[in-house]
């Protein structure tokens, strides 16, 4: 075989060669979106809104969430109505802690607050309520800025409080038993009679403490602010913004600029003899500065 032949038959291998490749190559990207499909399919769903922590938690926690709502400045009221009106209307498992309202006539913006204890069944569709559009509203019109979840570990007060009132509860069990004793005498009955009734209480301020730790881990407290800050979008948002309050935020300077004037009024006596002060040394000093005149001699 000569060099010609042989310089003709490489690019015929060479030809052969890549589509084995390709094939190969193709085979193997198959295979790996397969094995990608296959995991994508054995993976777990994502977890639910704070139920998943609850499951895999045996710790007995109580959990607030806060919420910040952005809205357009006409719209915090009725959202703020709407998150009323739903608890109130679910009294049976939602309890309204707190709500209040600003109004924006002045030169701040409106806000809203409203602070609901749920159940944990019922928070997850009150958040879903809370940061939804209201009918007649796009979907851009409610923003939420932020969310954040905390969690207090109450296992060790609940332990606590167990602990003492099995400790109670004994002890006025023995207290009891002896009040029962046929030989007591009457200054001992007064005495065990003023033991119990201290103990008794005690019993009770614990029971009532318990029964609050309990109902802070059955429950959750939701706690939404509907604010203007972020809820427009766009480039020219701060624009809006600004001409929206163009009437406050005017007024307000023309406040500023009065106030200013009427507090530096007591200060013009003083800043005016500050002056006159100056300006009598500094015609002394130039005075005193000039070269004296030597009369001429005729």
């Amino acid at each position: 075989m000569n060099r010609g032949e042989a310089a003709g038959r490489r690019p015929r291998g060479l030809w052969l060669a890549v589509p084995v490749l390709a094939l190969l190559a193709g085979c193997s990207d198959s295979g790996r979106e397969a094995d990608g499909a296959m995991r994508m399919a054995q993976a777990p769903a994502p977890a639910p809104f704070v139920s998943a922590a609850r499951e895999r938690s045996t710790a007995k926690l109580a959990y607030r969430h806060d919420l910040t709502v952005g809205l357009g400045p006409d719209r915090v009221a009725p959202h703020f109505a709407a998150a009323r009106d739903r608890c109130l209307d679910a009294a049976a498992t939602c309890t309204l802690l707190n709500s209040s309202i600003r109004d924006g006539n002045g030169a701040s913006p409106p806000q809203a607050q409203i602070e609901v204890r749920l159940p944990h069944a019922a928070v997850a569709p009150y958040v879903a309520f809370v940061t939804a559009p209201l009918p007649g509203e796009a979907a851009g019109d409610v923003v939420l800025i932020e969310q954040a979840t905390r969690a207090e570990d109450l296992t060790a007060s609940i332990a606590d409080t167990g602990r003492r009132l099995a400790q109670l509860n004994d002890y006025r069990t023995r207290l009891t038993a002896l009040a029962e004793k046929p030989d007591n005498r009457a200054e001992d009955l007064i005495k065990i009679a003023g033991e119990l009734a201290q103990v008794q209480s005690q019993i009770e301020e614990a029971e009532g403490t318990r029964r609050g730790l309990d109902e802070r881990v059955d429950t959750e407290i939701v706690t939404v602010d509907f604010r203007t800050s972020r809820a427009r979008a766009g480039a020219f948002a701060p624009v809006q913004e600004v001409w929206a309050r163009s009437g406050p935020i005017l007024g307000e300077s023309a406040a500023s600029a009065l106030r200013f004037t009427v507090a530096s009024l007591p200060w013009l006596p003083i800043v005016l003899f500050a002056a006159l002060l100056l300006r009598l040394v500094w015609r002394i000093r130039r005075k005193r500065a000039r070269p004296a005149r030597v009369p001429l001699e005729p």
